[in-house]
């Protein structure tokens, strides 16, 4: 650790320093005790990058306006602030420490495209832990608050999100799927990338509820800090409020054949088959073929929470298996219209919800473990099983091979970061044993 001061021109905008500059700009005095450590990654020179000590993102204790604040500052001019495997862990890491520590916040200054396509299994079990680190910490009364300061995508647009508070610079973009992807996917005629009013009115400060926009300012920033931290409600409140803000009518996208689960004697425990039910032992639908958009998360939500009944006595205390099967995150204009980030952040918050209500949570990869909607899903369960057929798409073939200039035809059964069988996420520790359905049952107690 060391401490550093330096002298900024709190009149100036944050956007265009640098990490460091932007902590020290909103520290007391600029006064700032770096927690950074080495930390390079040793997954880059494969692909002829030259990897930074800090793997993209700064971290630090300050004070703002006399409180203890700490602070991760990522930084968007290497990789695009991309989330590889130790910086993810340097995310998770500070929220560790803040539920050590007891400081009056977290901040996380977001600037970032998401995961690392380079390190795409590792990367993105990394962030997954972060995103858990971070909810638990709110669960157990940490107030985290995220600044969008510059453009931020993917999975890291969900960290933003689950904070108990987010906010928006002028100019930043906050997204799951970027303009870019939806073109690729859908053609200009459903988002134009080259034209910025249409790109803004899509991901720009403006289009997204329930954020806040703030000036580019230093003063401005400190002042929303201290109001955010007055502000603050508790976790459980927030999440049930949150459920009632996005419960807005739009068409199912289930799949039309009910969900067969994973418990044989399992019965629906409610009317639309979101959750099954085998004694003790819950067993949520997967999406399947339906792509894992805010109807299906927004619906699964609403079953869950009503089996997370606060004060629930041990006896109530069930097993819920967060079963994984689907085609990914909805992946369209209209699911970034709708702010699919903040539904998925949710939905991971409503996980975490059960969990600090003693909930045992279970994930069982029975199919495909896709990009976000594996992360925000399955992932967020302290146990993860797979069957053994199972795999898992960090990322689209197509899209690391674009970033990484890499053929991945060859590299996608048998590489470790890029490859799709679940073994290379159980090498990675992302998953406690493959199993057969049988042994599973037998270890979960069903």
């Amino acid at each position: 650790m060391s401490a550093l001061y330096v002298n900024i021109d709190r009149g100036r905008g944050i956007r265009a320093l640098g990490p460091r500059e932007r902590i020290v700009a909103l520290a007391d005095g600029g006064r700032v005790t770096s927690l950074d450590s080495a930390r390079p990654s040793p997954y880059l020179a494969r692909f002829g990058v030259q990897a930074h000590a800090d793997d993209g993102v700064a971290t630090a204790r300050i004070e703002v306006g006399g409180k203890s604040v700490l602070v991760a500052a990522q930084d968007e001019s290497f990789l695009r602030g991309s989330v590889g495997t130790n910086h993810g862990d340097a995310l998770r890491s500070l929220f560790a420490s803040a539920a050590r520590e007891r400081p009056a916040a977290v901040l996380l200054l977001a600037a970032s495209g998401g995961v690392r396509l380079h390190e795409a299994n590792a990367a993105e079990l990394s962030l997954a832990r972060a995103l858990r680190a971070l909810l638990d910490g709110r669960a157990a009364g940490i107030v985290v608050l995220a600044v969008a300061v510059g453009d931020v995508f993917g999975g890291a647009s969900i960290l933003a999100c689950a904070a108990t508070r987010t906010a928006m610079l002028p100019n930043a973009r906050l997204g799951l799927s970027g303009p870019k992807v939806i073109e690729s996917v859908h053609g200009k005629w459903e988002l134009d990338s080259d034209r910025p009013a249409e790109v803004e009115s899509v991901f720009g400060a403006s289009a997204r509820g329930a954020i806040d926009r703030i000036a580019d300012n230093a003063d401005v920033i400190r002042g929303w800090i201290g109001m955010a931290i007055a502000n603050a409600v508790p976790f459980a409140d927030q999440v049930t409020t949150m459920q009632r803000v996005l419960a807005i009518p739009f068409p199912s996208n289930l799949p039309a054949s009910p969900f067969r689960s994973v418990l044989p004697n399992a019965r629906p425990d409610d009317p639309d088959g979101w959750l099954w039910r085998d004694r003790k032992v819950l067993a949520t639908r997967p999406a399947l073929s339906a792509s894992f958009g805010p109807a299906f998360a927004h619906g699964l939500d609403d079953a869950l929470l009503a089996k997370v009944p606060s004060g629930a006595p041990d006896g109530d205390r069930e097993t819920i298996v967060v079963v994984e099967d689907s085609a990914g995150h909805e992946v369209s204009r209209a699911a970034e219209m709708r702010f699919i980030s903040r539904y998925l952040a949710h939905h991971a918050a409503v996980l975490a919800l059960a969990r600090s209500r003693g909930h045992r949570l279970v994930g069982l990869l029975a199919g495909v473990g896709h990009s976000a909607a594996f992360f925000v899903n399955a992932l967020q369960a302290p146990e993860l099983y797979a069957l053994p057929n199972a795999r898992v798409v960090a990322m689209e073939p197509s899209a690391i091979a674009r970033v990484t200039g890499v053929d991945t035809t060859k590299l996608i059964d048998d590489d470790p970061l890029l490859g799709q069988p679940v073994r290379h996420l159980e090498a990675l520790g992302g998953v406690s044993a493959i199993v057969e359905a049988d042994e599973f049952l037998r270890r979960i107690g069903a």
